[in-house]
């Protein structure tokens, strides 16, 4: 699953970075087959070099108004902005958990010039690298998935990095970028705030980089745009498995559309889908799809987990330790255990919604996957989601029950401790921990927002 999630968010990067083409004129070149005067060649060659001299001279002393023209491109979650050449095409993309990632291409006019800008938690890096720990580690880790599958290579060095206001650390590189027979430039700035990251990468012929280099400047947002929408809700609640596999399907595959994709860009993520519907939830069908997103929403795991407890006869006035010491005595194995234990938790605490959280949740992803593999439109998987949101609304009263709820049903499922800070259980549980504490991040929406049709 891994795997195949960082394909599909290295495939969305990728569209975003076009291959790198020649320079746009060829200077001081003479044709092979031209004859001239020697003296005449060195004056040539005098007169460009002189000629170069006095550009460099001109540019080095330039006043402002002299550089090239600046457009300010703003993320759409308005989280930052970036100050680059006039004229780009603007494309955004979704990123778990509050992130934000915009593409700017140079079209006809600055052919082969692309960049991306990503500003995301440390805690949520596109892909799910879990194993970042330092501003290097990240921006070695974000530049290979930017370039992969791009047909676009570049050879690296450290360069002087600008500063930038709040940053704990900064760096920079510059390079030489390849694309087949083609060569260009490429330039990376990296900066690590207090609880994120941001970095923007661009890569182009000589001359539009060298440009870019002179007025390329990164704001940041005291903060970001506050969330209060019903698709902000439905992105809080797919938040956490979005955030797992590095990015949302429903929301990449819709931009993706959007953007003008072709059909053979949009293949490989239609086939990842449909395979992992397949595999996963026996999916094969639209009939399929909406019996499954059906059978999450008034049955699901939640109502094994339910009958499951039936066989122990908890009873409401049963403590948790002689329930406890009742499945010790059934001689259990370990997963049973813990998979029981989770039960008895989630009734405990929500009743008959014990873990319907964790199944509401997978509605989205389901859904989307539905989407993406063309079982549904884009309407229809959101109508379906709308009605997962508004159960979910129904049955739990804050984001904290309902993560709560959520991550019984992943210990129930995956026969996890959530205790243990080494299996995935664990690591799910301080994931959640450190999204709810974002004071912008995916659960900032009010739990009790109106939710409603807007797509």
């Amino acid at each position: 699953m891994k795997k195949r999630n960082v394909i599909l968010l290295a495939a969305t990067i990728g569209l975003m970075l076009t291959a790198c083409g020649d320079s746009k004129e060829s200077t001081g070149n003479i044709s092979d087959s031209t004859t001239v005067p020697t003296d005449t060649a060195e004056n040539e060659t005098t007169k460009k070099f002189k000629e170069s001299q006095e550009s460099q001279e001109s540019q080095e002393s330039q006043e402002p108004e002299n550089l090239p023209e600046s457009q300010e491109y703003v993320s759409s979650d308005g989280a930052f902005k970036v100050i680059l050449l006039e004229g780009l095409t603007q494309t955004d993309m979704p990123l778990p958990a509050g992130g934000s990632m915009m593409g700017l291409d140079g079209g006809t006019a600055r052919k082969g010039f692309s960049s991306i800008a990503i500003r995301c938690a440390k805690s949520n890096v596109p892909g799910n690298s879990g194993s970042i720990e330092s501003l290097e580690d990240f921006a070695d880790y974000i530049t290979d998935m930017a370039l992969n599958g791009t047909g676009v290579t570049v050879d690296w060095e450290d360069t002087e990095a600008p500063s930038l206001d709040g940053a704990e650390h900064c760096l920079a590189w510059e390079g030489v970028a390849k694309s087949g027979t083609g060569r260009g430039q490429a330039y990376g700035f990296f900066a690590e705030m207090a609880d994120y990251y941001v970095m923007v990468v661009i890569v182009g012929n000589n001359d539009d980089v060298e440009e870019a280099r002179q007025i390329i400047a990164l704001d940041m947002s005291d903060e970001t745009s506050k969330q209060a929408g019903t698709k902000d809700f439905i992105n809080g609640m797919t938040a956490i498995l979005d955030s797992v596999n590095g990015a949302s399907v429903l929301q990449t595959f819709k931009a993706l559309e959007d953007s003008g994709a072709t059909e053979s860009q949009l293949e490989a993520i239609t086939s990842q889908a449909q395979l992992s519907l397949s595999e996963s939830w026996d999916v094969e069908s639209a009939d399929d799809l909406i019996e499954t997103a059906d059978w999450l929403m008034t049955e699901g795991h939640n109502q094994g987990a339910l009958d499951s407890l039936k066989e122990f006869n908890p009873g409401e006035e049963t403590q948790r330790d002689a329930f406890d010491t009742k499945l010790k005595e059934q001689g259990l194995d370990d997963g049973t255990y813990i998979s029981l234990l989770a039960a008895y938790d989630a009734w405990s605490d929500y009743g008959d919604g014990a873990i319907a959280a964790w199944d509401l949740s997978r509605v989205g992803t389901v859904m989307g996957f539905g989407y993406a593999s063309g079982y549904c439109t884009y309407e229809e998987a959101m109508d379906k989601i709308l009605e997962a949101a508004q159960k979910a609304q129904e049955l739990y009263d804050s984001w904290e029950d309902f993560n709560k709820s959520y991550l019984y049903g992943y210990s129930y499922w995956s026969e996890e401790s959530l205790d243990d800070s080494q299996s995935s259980a664990g690591e799910r549980a301080e994931l959640v921990s450190s999204m709810e504490a974002q004071a912008n991040g995916p659960f900032a929406i009010d739990w009790n927002i109106e939710l409603k049709k807007e797509w």
